[in-house]
């Protein structure tokens, strides 16, 4: 079930070929930002134990990077179908009723537009201002780098979600719509 949030048609408009693309692109730089994250760890606990030198930052590199992380790559997994849902129910349900099940989808996709707009919506006012302030995270003096790129990535991938939602909203209410078999 979880499969038919996919446009099934080999032929999608240009801007959701361009929303898949974008997602997928984010998709793959968060991968990547996964191992040049994993090379920075090796090295910084290969640093420390070698050396009894640690590579400053590393703590707070990955605090930040696990919320960037996920914020990449989480509307390329909704739009996938593979984000974790338990949908036995709404299996259930469309078995025997599937223009009600698309109801159900259609709303619980369009609740989810809503949720990741208003993250969106509220992280953007706190970008902004860590980007006026120059506000940053660390130790001053030994480490230091700023805030505004990890909210801009929760901005983006709010966003990313919310078109991804609104995606297969569309195609619960073309099912919804559909004429009975």
């Amino acid at each position: 079930m979880a499969t038919d949030t996919q446009p099934t048609t080999s032929r999608e408009p240009a801007l959701v070929r361009l929303l898949g693309f974008v997602m997928s692109l984010t998709n793959v730089l968060a991968t990547t930002w996964i191992l040049l994250l994993m090379v920075l760890i090796v090295a910084d606990v290969v640093g420390r134990n070698a050396f009894l030198s640690p590579i400053a930052g590393v703590p707070e590199m990955v605090k930040y990077s696990i919320v960037g992380i996920v914020f990449l790559q989480v509307a390329h997994t909704h739009w996938k179908g593979q984000m974790i849902r338990s949908d036995g129910l709404l299996t259930l349900v469309a078995q025997r009723r599937p223009r009600l099940a698309a109801g159900f989808e259609l709303v619980a996709q369009t609740v989810g537009v809503g949720f990741t707009a208003a993250l969106a919506w509220a992280v953007w006012p706190k970008m902004i201002r860590a980007f006026e302030r120059g506000e940053m995270e660390g130790v001053s003096g030994h480490f230091t780098m700023p805030v505004w790129p990890f909210l801009a990535i929760i901005v983006l991938g709010s966003v990313l979600l919310a078109l991804s939602f609104v995606l297969s909203a569309g195609i619960a209410a073309r099912r919804l719509a559909a004429r009975p078999e």
